[in-house]
């Protein structure tokens, strides 16, 4: 098994009342709270026909990165300052071992240190071009499910390659944002049960394809929080591209595609505050202002539908 995606602890604001009486906690209702630095995942892959790899982490030894990004501290502690993040696949020399998860290495893009957990003797990107998907549907199957009225709290059922190809190397993607954070949108389908092309289009015409101030200066693709008095002051910032495009994964599930009390990712019940229905034209009328938003979101799906 390896770590394909380093997880990170949320940080969130809450107001809360309480009421005493006599210095005695009676009550202690929360009435408001705002996410600050969503949540990521831990993603671990476990079992891919690699066979039993026993290999374990020694000083000076020249690794792999195994996760799709990796940070690179300053210290060896995840809230210390971030001097660089390294791609899956880049080689690393192993300098120091430490007893708490962490090694200091040294690479040709940065020194620092890093999870240990996040290394391996095997580059999973040599691999990765040797492995078949045998259960990857064909474009013609996955076409068949493409109309403006599909049910978008439904994986699209694309393989993570398939994301890459729809996502990867397109000439619109001129800050190479997409590229470089395609296989975000595979996660989150296969975490939240969304339509993974459904949330990258979303990403793709909110941003000009990564190239709008609020996604350069605020990594926020989706234009989360803008209001049309403010849009760029009232606008979300968020540290990484996949913090938003998990923040907005789990948004969407819980309060635009989901009923009231439906059981969704992890056991959580959607609150279904701006549900009108599972499609395109259902979560327009809550989520954006302009009524042609549902028609432009749906092409740039098609196109990306028909890039497979």
């Amino acid at each position: 098994m390896h770590v394909t995606q380093i997880g990170q602890d949320g940080k969130q604001d809450v107001i809360t009342i309480k009421k005493y009486n006599n210095n005695e906690l009676e009550t202690e209702q929360i009435v408001a709270s705002n996410v600050k630095k969503a949540a990521i995942n831990k993603i671990v892959e476990i079992g891919v026909g690699r066979g039993k790899n026993t290999y374990k982490l020694k000083n000076n030894d020249i690794v792999y990165v195994t996760s799709n990004s990796l940070p690179v501290m300053q210290e060896a502690r995840k809230d210390s300052t971030k001097l660089a993040t390294i791609s899956q696949g880049t080689k690393v020399n192993v300098k120091n071992i430490l007893d708490n998860g962490w090694c200091y290495i040294s690479s040709e893009e940065a020194k620092g240190y890093v999870l240990s957990e996040a290394l391996s003797n095997i580059n999973p990107n040599a691999i990765e071009e040797i492995q078949v998907n045998e259960n990857e549907k064909t474009k013609e199957e996955l076409l068949k499910n493409l109309s403006f009225d599909m049910e978008l709290n439904k994986p699209s059922g694309l393989s993570l390659e398939q994301f890459r190809k729809i996502l990867k190397y397109n000439k619109s993607d001129v800050n190479q944002v997409f590229t470089q954070n395609c296989d975000y949108f595979y996660y989150a389908e296969q975490e939240y049960g969304i339509n993974g092309v459904f949330l990258a289009a979303i990403a793709i015409h909110e941003s000009g394809w990564g190239t709008s101030n609020i996604a350069i200066n605020k990594k926020n693709l989706f234009g989360y929080m803008a209001y049309d008095s403010s849009s760029y002051a009232s606008s979300k910032q968020f540290n990484t591209y996949s913090e938003g495009i998990d923040l907005l994964a789990r948004v969407l599930i819980k309060y635009y595609l989901n009923p009231r009390g439906t059981e969704v990712y992890g056991g959580n019940i959607a609150e279904g505050k701006y549900y009108n229905g599972k499609t395109v034209t259902a979560v327009n009328k809550n989520y954006a202002s302009d009524k042609n938003w549902a028609n432009a979101v749906y092409g740039v799906m098609k196109t990306l539908y028909n890039n497979l």
